[in-house]
């Protein structure tokens, strides 16, 4: 039946529209990517304090939040007099502009110069004001029990609710914007949504359906380069420019709420218990970062990238679709239904948590340098008495062959344990930066503790993010590694990142020697140096010598 209604010919226009922003998009979103290669604006793997959470493992392009600003609004100024031929006015429209410049230039700040999240604050504040300023208001709510409340009776409350609502909608894109499509997929339904709803004979507003279907458009032609492997991010201002845009879609089409809520109703949920959680955790909710996400408990749990971003969309599609034929009070039931929804959605990770940590085993996130190193203490000492999980990262490795052939073996044995592995991308090049002018260095020199600090930096991190009880390295197995400092390193960052360093002794000769038989006996590839191009450079020149002599 609404496809019918949209076929009617009054309603064939928003083809062009639609089709004009998108087409835009795909334009900016090129220019926007070669303009972020260019000026070097990249989301890197191991980038800051976020760095733990992200799970591209190439450096991608930030900025593209720009593309839907530029082709969204050069659209809807172009149709302008149909978008202000009802209840909106040339202020309405500048303030939400200037909304969207102030997100647009706070994004480019913090994608170029990483700023603090007392500063990125200062964006969305403005984006608010400006708004409000524009004289965007709600006047009434419709009374889940029937009527219509009239809100304008109290001073300042709709300044409030405006505050309220835009600063939770921006927040929520911008926590829920972690994975290839997700923030971008989700907008667009919900744009769409919006659209349809307005397009309908009971809330018929044309006015709003076209910036819904405008908006569309514009994140369609993103979502092109933004799917999975994306091509582009959306970059700080563009996350936060979808919720916004989404916000003030719902406020200006008389205050509908509650269709807004029911499409974005698991992120918002997701937000809240993520905020909740946080602080019961004596944790800063806006300055601490995680993977306890729900995209991430479904990244977790094995679902790709695509399938995620598809449970959320369909889900959003769902419950917002069903607003569509819903009454005021059927929406709020809808709510309802949502609420419980996402409340066992957590009783069901908060359960496999615990069967993670049956019979009350302690957490170990285990560094992992190779399979010989790391199989025989796993098996006779930590997995009797700790849930383990492996970590490969060892960026170190000489060549890209020599990486994967030391992975490969990881990945057989820990599927001959059944034990979960976690794998780093090869990032050698950066490696190198770090060991820089240490070239010459003898094993277990600076140059060693260079790269032990590196990786176990990251340990520690990861562990942190995700709550690990301890952490452990197969670094202490060989003999051949400088034991003291690793030990040094492993100390200081369990002060820094308040996690427990492995107090089981894997580091004797013995260990050593039955580690290496252990290997022998599995037929496990044993490499016969420590990994990096200096350590076979100093191993040839030595071999040389004795020769010679």
């Amino acid at each position: 039946m609404l496809f019918v209604e949209f076929l009617k010919s009054e309603n064939i226009f928003y083809i062009i529209p639609f089709g004009l922003a998108f087409l835009l998009s795909i334009v900016f979103t090129l220019a926007i990517k070669k303009i972020a290669w260019r000026f070097n604006i990249l989301d890197k793997p191991d980038k800051g304090k976020e760095g733990e959470r992200k799970i591209h493992s190439k450096s991608t392009p930030l900025l593209g939040g720009s593309a839907i600003f530029i082709s969204f609004f050069t659209i809807l100024f172009i149709f302008s007099n149909r978008f202000l031929s009802s209840n909106l006015n040339i202020y309405h429209l500048l303030g939400f502009f200037a909304g969207a410049l102030f997100l647009i230039i706070g994004g480019f700040l913090d994608d170029r110069y990483n700023l603090s999240p007392l500063k990125q604050f200062i964006f969305p504040i403005l984006a608010i004001v400006s708004i409000i300023l524009g004289g965007v208001e709600i006047e009434k709510v419709s009374n889940p029990m029937g009527g219509i409340i009239n809100i304008n009776i109290i001073p300042f409350i709709s300044e409030i609710i405006i505050f309220a609502w835009l600063l939770g909608m921006m927040y929520t894109t911008k926590l829920l914007d972690g994975v290839d499509g997700l923030v971008s997929g989700v907008g667009l339904i919900a744009s769409f949504i919006i659209f349809l709803f307005t397009l309908s004979t009971t809330y018929f507003q044309p006015d709003i359906s076209l910036a819904a279907i405008i908006f569309s458009g514009a994140i369609l032609g993103f979502l092109v380069f933004n799917w999975h492997p994306a091509k582009i991010f959306l970059g700080e201002g563009g996350s936060l420019l979808i919720g916004y845009i989404l916000g003030v879609l719902s406020i200006i089409s008389g205050a509908k709420i509650a269709i807004a809520l029911l499409v974005m109703g698991i992120p918002i949920l997701d937000v809240m218990w993520t905020i909740i959680r946080r602080i019961i955790n004596k944790k800063n909710p806006f300055k601490f970062s995680d993977r306890q996400h729900l995209h991430h408990r479904l990244l977790d749990a094995g679902l790709s990238q695509p399938k995620t971003v598809l449970v959320f969309v369909s889900l959003s599609f769902i419950f917002g679709f069903s607003g569509l034929f819903l009454q005021t009070r059927g929406k709020f039931l809808a709510l309802f239904v949502l609420t419980i929804l996402m409340f066992l959605t957590i009783l069901f990770f908060y359960y496999l948590g615990n069967r993670r940590n049956k019979n009350n085993l302690k957490t170990l996130l285990f560094h992992i340098c190779c399979a010989p190193c790391s199989s025989y203490v796993t098996k006779e000492i930590l997995k009797p008495k700790y849930n383990i999980t492996w970590y490969f990262y060892n960026s170190n490795l000489s060549s890209q062959e020599e990486y994967e052939k030391r992975l490969n073996e990881v990945k057989k044995m820990a599927k001959e344990f059944n034990i979960p592995l976690i794998v780093e991308p090869y990032l050698h090049e950066k490696w190198l930066e770090k060991v820089k002018g240490l070239e010459k260095e003898p094993e277990t020199g600076k140059r060693c503790k260079v790269c032990y600090f590196d990786r176990l930096d990251k340990a520690f991190k990861l562990a942190s993010l995700k709550n690990f009880d301890y952490v452990g390295t197969s670094l202490l197995v060989s003999t051949y590694k400088d034991g003291e400092s690793i030990n040094n390193i492993n100390r200081m960052l369990s002060k820094k990142y308040n996690i427990k360093v492995l107090e089981d002794n894997i580091r004797s000769n013995e260990i050593f020697r039955k580690s290496q038989e252990y290997a022998k006996e599995l037929g496990v590839y044993r490499q016969k140096f420590c990994g990096c191009e200096f350590s076979i450079y100093k191993k040839k020149k030595k071999k040389n010598q004795e020769n010679k002599k």
